[in-house]
């Protein structure tokens, strides 16, 4: 729980041209949906659009993120919910509580609930079902396909294809509580792939959120060396492994998997592959 954060840590964490937007956003009530981890916050925060955020505490530092043009930098919408915490805390609701409640509601009705969700979000129903004869992975890879397949002509905003990939980033750790690690694997190197792709060619209007392709990397990378299945599926590794490290924006934005390289024997010598 992010109890240390004091007024001054707020103050000190963004101009004071930022700080006075975030207050005014605040006090007009904009900061929406609030949620507690134990490791920080979550909202909506609504304005031109409705802007995620997540604020990290780790230590005595606060990491931001956004989705609005400041990303991982310092903004208003971040700064206004670190003052709805400041001072609203009680109006956070926190993961415990959430799954406390969750477990306490009637089967049936949460059924009712997944099924009017699923409505409005077909993609949800992925989560529980598959059509009869659908080859899964082949729809995996054609989903990601649906998300970056656009005109090369036409310059993307990152957030645009990391909003409708978070659903899939769910499903993938979804995939691997149920020892489907394959899946999961294939899942992350279908957007991490295209990914890069899309900064090789210098196709994107502005980076990627802070990060967010090492923490892809990394992801990928543990579920291919804890894959109880890792010999089966040794190849395949290899070759998406290979694959991504050929993309010359890899080494730029972070992605070595040299553990995966290591165990995979394609570190030779002073580590070279």
């Amino acid at each position: 729980m992010p109890t240390r954060i004091t007024p001054m840590d707020v103050k000190a964490f963004a101009s004071h041209e930022i700080y006075r937007k975030g207050e005014q956003i605040y006090e007009n009530q904009l900061v929406k949906h609030r949620f507690m981890t134990h490791y920080g916050l979550h909202a909506t925060v609504r304005g031109e659009g409705n802007y995620r955020v997540e604020m990290i505490v780790d230590g005595e530092q606060l990491f931001g993120r956004c989705n609005c043009r400041a990303g991982s930098g310092p903004c208003e919408h971040q700064v206004a919910t670190l003052l709805a915490w400041l001072n609203e805390s009680a109006t956070f609701i926190s993961y415990q509580d959430l799954r406390k409640a969750i477990r306490n509601k009637d089967k049936n009705a949460l059924i009712d609930i997944l099924l009017n969700l699923i409505e409005i979000f077909p993609e949800l129903s992925q989560f529980f079902i598959t059509a009869p004869g659908v080859d899964l992975t082949r729809s995996v890879r054609e989903e990601v396909a649906d998300i970056f397949d656009l005109p090369l002509s036409q310059k993307i905003d990152p957030n645009e294809v990391m909003k409708p990939c978070q659903i899939l980033l769910v499903r993938a750790k979804f995939l691997r509580n149920e020892g489907n690690w394959h899946l999961a694997r294939t899942m992350l190197f279908e957007i991490l792939n295209r990914s890069l792709a899309l900064i090789e060619r210098e196709q994107t209007t502005r980076p990627f959120r802070e990060n967010f392709l090492i923490e892809l990397a990394d992801d990928f990378e543990d579920l291919g060396l804890n894959d109880p299945d890792f010999e089966q599926h040794r190849e395949d590794i290899k070759r998406e492994t290979l694959e991504l490290l050929d993309h010359d924006s890899a080494e730029l934005e972070g992605v070595f998997l040299d553990r995966l390289k290591k165990q995979l024997g394609l570190i030779q010598n002073e580590g070279q592959v």
